[in-house]
């Protein structure tokens, strides 16, 4: 069995600095709030974004463990049936089996963050809030008090790129 790496080594907390210093260009959050506070009000505003605009802004939360995942497509019915009756979800978290639909509930969001097209798309992908607006890419951070390239997402990505120390694409050499 393969060891696993330590995302927060000192070397790979330098690896994931460096994709970060890369990926994510800019702090946006008071301007974001401030346009997401101000739209509706009035004409003005028709093409500012809105909640409604941010893709991934709810989420489905386990009834066992209270983990969150953006969609049910996370959740599988453990025969692989199709049938209403017969479905079961299943929380890939604490791997626990339920017969009710999940709350679907809105993620809180702490900080903007302008990022490039890849990491949008990625963090897309990882059901993290984000947002296309104008020409540029936005990530509402669910997190705060700490560094990015700590956040467990952030880490993820590094980790399937196969750039922390040890593996294929190794960033530390």
């Amino acid at each position: 069995m393969a060891k696993k790496a330590d995302v927060n080594s000192t070397t790979n907390q330098e690896i994931k600095g460096r994709f970060v210093a890369r990926e994510v260009k800019a702090c946006f959050s008071y301007e974001m709030d401030a346009i997401l506070k101000v739209n509706g009000s009035c004409d003005i505003t028709k093409d500012l974004p809105s909640y409604d605009d941010i893709e991934n802004m709810y989420e489905y939360k386990c009834p066992e463990c209270g983990e969150g995942y953006p969609d049910l497509d996370s959740i599988e019915n453990p025969h692989g049936e199709d049938s209403e009756e017969d479905k079961k979800y299943f929380c890939r978290w604490c791997k626990a089996y339920f017969d009710e639909e999940p709350e679907n509930e809105p993620q809180e969001i702490f900080e903007w963050w302008i990022v490039t097209e890849w990491l949008y798309e990625k963090l897309k992908a990882k059901g993290q809030p984000v947002l296309e607006w104008g020409n540029n890419y936005y990530w509402g951070r669910c997190t705060t008090g700490q560094a990015i390239l700590l956040d467990g997402v952030i880490s993820e990505i590094c980790s399937e790129m196969q750039i922390l120390e040890g593996q294929a694409n190794d960033w530390s050499k």
